[in-house]
């Protein structure tokens, strides 16, 4: 038995599993069944050639193309189109990412988590963060904290500039030496506005081909999203490294950094060919 006959087996092993696993679920938890197949969407990325999609027949402008653009690291993480205004997200997916990911499963719940990714809450959190660090790290910089008098009003949000502390005391020496950021110097410069606002832009359309919002609405955060970071990178490369920044310190990993530098390389990418 070769490798490749090995493989197949494991897979369909898997495969067989994850079928058990969500009929198990469907009938315990009653699952939507457009849940279920969004899994089987979702996994099948796993084993699908990944690449670059494009709509080849989109012609928008590109101050257009770069305000959508700013989402394309989620919606090339989904394998969705990065150079159109539909994300090209299944249903499927796009009610796993929406209700599983944030809590969206309506109208009031889409308005409510677009209202808190309007303020940025994980650059909020970062500069109290990276401020603490500055102080040593350990209990000198979680002192520093609790000494803050911007925060001290503030238990809930202070709690969570405790937990981006250590998060990023746990995750710097990876962020460095997987590339994300040369130095601690430039962690502090990059922040994580990008991690904000890309997520705002790409669950702000889903929402909208979710009809949760109207498309006003949705291109009030597309928007929003653009005057938030426009002046607060010099161009894509930032941009990508700080979105990665973002979503290390809060999922734990840097293995986007992979999807950006395709997106920073690749010439399908509308970031080669747009300037910032």
């Amino acid at each position: 038995m070769n490798a490749t006959q090995i493989i197949i087996i494991v897979v369909a092993l898997l495969v067989i599993k994850l079928i058990q696993v969500l009929m198990k679920m469907k009938y315990q938890k009653q699952t939507p069944l457009s849940a279920i197949f969004g899994r089987f969407a979702k996994l099948a990325m796993l084993f699908k050639g990944s690449g670059i999609k494009i709509d080849e027949n989109a012609h928008l402008s590109e101050e257009e193309l770069r305000k959508y653009s700013l989402g394309n690291l989620y919606a090339y993480q989904q394998q969705g189109t990065l150079n159109t205004f539909s994300t090209g997200v299944g249903a499927s997916v796009r009610e796993i990412i929406l209700g599983e990911y944030f809590g969206i499963k309506d109208r009031d719940s889409a308005v409510e988590c677009l209202q808190w990714l309007v303020q940025a809450p994980s650059q909020m959190t970062f500069q109290y963060a990276f401020a603490a660090l500055q102080e040593g790290g350990g209990k000198a910089s979680q002192d520093w904290i609790y000494a803050n008098e911007e925060l001290k009003d503030h238990t809930d949000f202070r709690e969570e500039c405790l937990s981006k502390l250590e998060k990023l005391e746990e995750h710097r020496a990876d962020i460095i030496n997987d590339g994300v950021a040369a130095s601690e110097e430039e962690i502090g410069r990059l922040g994580v506005l990008a991690w904000d606002a890309g997520r705002l832009n790409f669950i702000g359309r889903l929402c909208f081909e979710q009809k949760y919002i109207s498309e006003s609405e949705c291109m009030e955060c597309i928007n929003a999203a653009y005057e938030m970071t426009k002046d607060a990178y010099s161009g894509w490369r930032d941009y990508a490294h700080s979105y990665v920044l973002g979503r290390t310190l809060s999922m734990g990993s840097t293995n986007m950094i992979g999807l950006a530098n395709d997106l920073l390389t690749n010439p399908k990418s509308p970031w080669n060919y747009i300037k910032w």
